[in-house]
C-alpha cells in the first residue's frame, strides 16, 4: 500500500516513455493521465519541425572512403 503519492514529472520523461505509459495503462490516476496527454500534445510541435527539416536539402558529409 502506498502511503505517499509520487508526483509524476512529465517534463523529465522523453516522449517515447510518456507514450508507453499511456499505451500500457501505467498511470496512477486520471490526473496523471491528463498530465501525460497534455505534455505529449505540447510536444507535438516537434513533428512539424521535423517535417520542415526533411523538406530542406540535406548537406551530406564528405565520403570517408579512400580512393585507389
Amino acid at each position: 500500500m502506498k502511503t505517499q503519492e509520487k508526483d509524476l514529472n512529465v517534463k523529465a520523461l522523453c516522449s517515447r516513455k510518456l507514450l508507453d505509459l499511456l499505451k500500457n495503462d501505467e498511470w496512477e490516476s486520471a490526473r496523471e493521465r491528463r498530465k501525460i496527454e497534455t505534455e505529449l500534445l505540447a510536444r507535438k510541435h516537434y513533428l512539424d519541425q521535423m517535417a520542415e527539416l526533411s523538406g530542406k536539402k540535406r548537406v551530406l558529409a564528405p565520403s570517408t572512403t579512400t580512393r585507389h
